[in-house]
Parts: C-alpha cells; sequence; structure tokens
C-alpha cells in the first residue's frame, strides 16, 4: 500500500492518515463490507479518534481496488476540478470538525462547485438548523429558577386552582416598524417575468412607538393598556392604584378575590411604594423581586404574556396584508384589534399546561435554558 502523507487541497489537510486508512480497511473487511457497523466497530475499537464517516469505508475500499493505493490523485492547488466520489470523506470531514461551516467556504476550500456540496451533505442525512436565540443567564440564575418552578409544581398539586389564579403582567414596546425577519419573507412571482424587486420600507426618521401593558389570568386576557413610554415607578404605580382594578372587571370575582399578581424585577417594580401598595392589595399573593413568593430574574421562558402573548400580537399588528402603520393611531387600532383575536382564541391550558411543562423542563435542564430542546 502506498503510504499517505497529510497534505494541502485547497487549503485543507487530508482526511485520515496512513494508519488510519489501514484500520479502516481492516475494519471494513472485518463487517463483511457492512458500512455501518463497520464504523460502530471502528468507534468500539477506537474510542479516541475522530469516527469516519459511514461512506469512508466504502470508498477507500473501492479506491484501493481500483487503484491499489488509498492515497488521492494530485491536483494543481487553486484550480477546479471535477467531483470524485472520494471528496465525498472530505467534505463531510469539514462539517465534522466544525457543523458551522458555511457549504461555499467547504467549495472554495476543495475546488469544486458549491451544488455538489450541497448534495453531499444531504445524501448523508445533514440538515442545516437555526441557532435558538435564547436569554442570557447570571451566575445563581439556574438555582433560582429551579426553585421557582419547583415551588409552582408542589403549589399546583396541592391546590388546583392556584395556576388559574395568577395575573401574569409585563410591558413591551410596539413602534411603526416592528421586527423583520428578511430570511422569512418572500415574494412568490413566476420566473419568466423576472426579479420584481420588492422593497419594504424600514428604519423611519419619524418614530413612534406605544408601551404596552398586557395581563392573562386563567382564560382571560386583560388590555391592552397604553402605559407612558418611559416607564418609570411613579406612572407605574400610578397605573396599580387608578386603572388595574377597572381592567379586571371582566374577571370572575371568585378570582379577584384570590388573585395572585404577577411582574418582573424591573425598576419600575421595585419601588418601596409600590411594594408597599402590592402588599396591602394582594398580601402574601405576589409575585416578584422582594415579594412574599421571589420572582427569578431573567425569565420570559416561564411567563405566559413572554411567551404567547406578545409573540402572537406583534406577528397580527405587523402581518404584511394589513400594510404600513402610518400613524400612532394606527398602531394604537391595530394592538386592540389584534387582543380582540387573541381574547376569542384564548384557553386556560396557556396558563396551565403550558406552565407546567414548562417548570418541569426547566427543572430536567438544571435551570438552564429550555427552549430549544
Amino acid at each position: 500500500m502506498a503510504a499517505v502523507t497529510p497534505r494541502r487541497r485547497g487549503g485543507s489537510q487530508q482526511s485520515f492518515t496512513n494508519a488510519e486508512y489501514t484500520d479502516i480497511l481492516f475494519v471494513y473487511g472485518f463487517c463483511d463490507g457492512d458500512s455501518a457497523k463497520a464504523r460502530a466497530e471502528y468507534i468500539r475499537r477506537f474510542p479516541n479518534r475522530r469516527p469516519p464517516n459511514v461512506r469512508v469505508f466504502s470508498n477507500t475500499y473501492r479506491r484501493m481496488h481500483k487503484t491499489g493505493t488509498v492515497q488521492r490523485r494530485q491536483h494543481d492547488a487553486g484550480r477546479p476540478r471535477l467531483y470524485a466520489p472520494e471528496d465525498e470523506e472530505e467534505i463531510l470531514s469539514h462539517f465534522s470538525e466544525d457543523p458551522t461551516i458555511s457549504t461555499n467556504i467547504v467549495a472554495n476550500r476543495l475546488g469544486i462547485s458549491q451544488w455538489k456540496v450541497w448534495f453531499t451533505v444531504h445524501s448523508n442525512g445533514l440538515y442545516p438548523y437555526h441557532f435558538t436565540p435564547v436569554h442570557v443567564l447570571h451566575e445563581g440564575d439556574p438555582i433560582r429558577r429551579v426553585d421557582f418552578c419547583r415551588f409552582m409544581l408542589h403549589r399546583d398539586a396541592e391546590d388546583p386552582y392556584f395556576l388559574k389564579r395568577i395575573l401574569w403582567t409585563d410591558e413591551s414596546k410596539f413602534d411603526q416598524d416592528g421586527i423583520t425577519n428578511y430570511h422569512n419573507i418572500h415574494y412568490w412571482a413566476p420566473k419568466v417575468d423576472g426579479n420584481p424587486n420588492k422593497k419594504k420600507e424600514t428604519g423611519s426618521q419619524r418614530r413612534f412607538g406605544l408601551n404596552v401593558w398586557m395581563g392573562i389570568v386563567d382564560d382571560c386576557l386583560i388590555g391592552p393598556h397604553f402605559l407612558p413610554n418611559m416607564l418609570n415607578s411613579e406612572n407605574y404605580e400610578n397605573f396599580l392604584r387608578e386603572e388595574l382594578y377597572s381592567l379586571l372587571e371582566d374577571v370572575p370575582l371568585q378570582t379577584r378575590q384570590k388573585m395572585i399578581y404577577q411582574h418582573d424585577g424591573c425598576p419600575a417594580h421595585f419601588r418601596r411604594s409600590v411594594r408597599q401598595w402590592l402588599d396591602e392589595s394582594f398580601p402574601n399573593r405576589w409575585i416578584g423581586r422582594g415579594g412574599p413568593i421571589p420572582w427569578p430574574a431573567r425569565c420570559p421562558d416561564i411567563t405566559p404574556v413572554d411567551f404567547y402573548v406578545w409573540g402572537h400580537m406583534k406577528a397580527l399588528v405587523y402581518d404584511n396584508l394589513t400594510g404600513p402603520i402610518s400613524s400612532q393611531e394606527v398602531l394604537r387600532q391595530r394592538i386592540i384589534d389584534a387582543a380582540s383575536i387573541m381574547r376569542n382564541n384564548l384557553t386556560s391550558r396557556v396558563t396551565k399546561t403550558e406552565i407546567r411543562r414548562r417548570c418541569r423542563k426547566c427543572i430536567r435542564n438544571r435551570g438552564a435554558q429550555f427552549e430549544q430542546h
């Protein structure tokens, strides 16, 4: 067998050494030419090595059978070359070493077309997946998240009405542009007509927005209520004292009498007078920073307003079919209309079944982010 020495090809080193190829051939023969079994046997025998792809075994045997060597043909560096079966293992080795690498980079390194790289990875069952954005956790957050979730599940087991009585609340900013994900925006048109070069206006110099408060308790959606754009502890306290109870008029009386108020730990919520009002209005029945039920910071994945309400509402408000948002009044009406649509479709599954499921996932994941699992 001819010796194989590491060499550069389009900026990449050869995948396996001479000794590794020898073992690949031996294991392939030991397993009677079954590539899948050969790969499993190779991993068992050499646990500290990088495992070859399944196709490497058959490709190496075929190359040895036809040419009498496992050494690949030499090519002029930097020149495009035809795709050969033995290139497959080198393509796959790039994705094995760096799963985030792009097909374009691999194609340039190996001097082959990007289409050939795509064909190879898809033929071997590899598909691109998007990263899931998750919130940042600080030191100590996972422990506090687990403690809170355990408390919620224990109380839910003791009292079947506990989750039905929690009023989950949050604030969010809306403006005329919203958040645009251009990767998911398409305009379908006949190819014969050419590219229509559609545009989407954004980044207006004359900017306007609204700060929206929403709540959800059992199967009741509360709000929207429009707060000052610059929320501080004083205007938040005024909202609690003067506006909150009128927003709760449609909530059943038996729920209001034992309602548990929840908000997060932002500075406007932590003012002493705000906490005093909550102690008086919801004695031992409020969740928040400094409250009788401590709220763990940075937990949007556990609050229904965050993981359910805002996403659905913004999808309705910024629906492309409804046209541009030309004024603050149009934006306000879109938010009100979106809330009405959501109110008609809301069930208690969001505040009961989904909360239980997320608390269990948080505990299983030891307090780390879990929405990507």
